[in-house]
């Protein structure tokens, strides 16, 4: 008997389970509606009603789909230049949903603590956020609660900055740019084919010992 218990346990344990992408947008249309503010050593970075192209959505929803992105972040520490590259932690919430001003649809939104990085004197950056070791919160009302799960993250590319990459005041510099992202969460553990044999054969051998006996 306790043999069998320990094995019901283990069983559930015999899964695989990894990020996945659960959207991806691009930018809809030429411009750069993204714009950084560099404010007395403080820096925001903003998107307000941006025009995008849902590419992929982990729901039941037909893509390419129209959707509007909003992204409002601060800087909370000050930037520091590594070997030629310039990194600072930042702050945030965002939503992509079917309305202007974050009405209609909410096919994803949340927030987040992330780094921004990129070459000095370069023409793009990448807000990176993922959960662990940062915090990074999800909510949609088309993707189920299960693939939102642990090790949500997101990656926003900022193309096309002008002026370049630069420090000014101790925190990035003011800025415009285009966008695109991608977002991924845990998906729902699925069995291995592997793992569903060894434990089909240990459930008939157990079985076959307990017969003789």
């Amino acid at each position: 008997m306790k043999r069998w218990i320990l094995l019901c346990a283990v069983l559930p344990l015999a899964v695989s389970a990894g990020a996945t992408t659960i959207l991806t947008f691009g930018q809809t249309g030429g411009g750069s509606p993204i714009t950084a503010t560099n404010s007395a050593g403080t820096t925001t970075i903003s998107a307000i009603n941006v025009p995008i192209t849902v590419t992929q959505i982990d729901a039941g929803v037909v893509t390419p789909l129209s959707a509007f992105f909003n992204l409002t972040e601060h800087s909370v520490s000050p930037a520091t230049a590594v070997s030629g590259n310039i990194v600072q932690s930042f702050s945030g919430s965002f939503s992509i949903t079917s309305l202007a001003g974050g009405g209609g649809t909410n096919f994803l939104s949340g927030t987040f603590t992330d780094f921004v990085f990129g070459a000095l004197g370069g023409a793009s950056l990448t807000l990176s956020a993922s959960e662990p070791p940062g915090t990074v919160s999800f909510t949609s009302g088309v993707i189920s609660a299960s693939g939102l799960n642990l090790a949500r993250a997101i990656s926003l590319s900022f193309a096309n900055v002008t002026p370049a990459v630069n420090i000014t005041g101790a925190s990035l510099g003011s800025f415009t740019s285009s966008v695109s992202g991608t977002f991924s969460a845990n998906v729902p553990p699925v069995p291995e084919p592997s793992a569903l044999v060894f434990a089909s054969s240990a459930l008939l051998l157990f079985s076959l010992r307990m017969r003789k006996r």
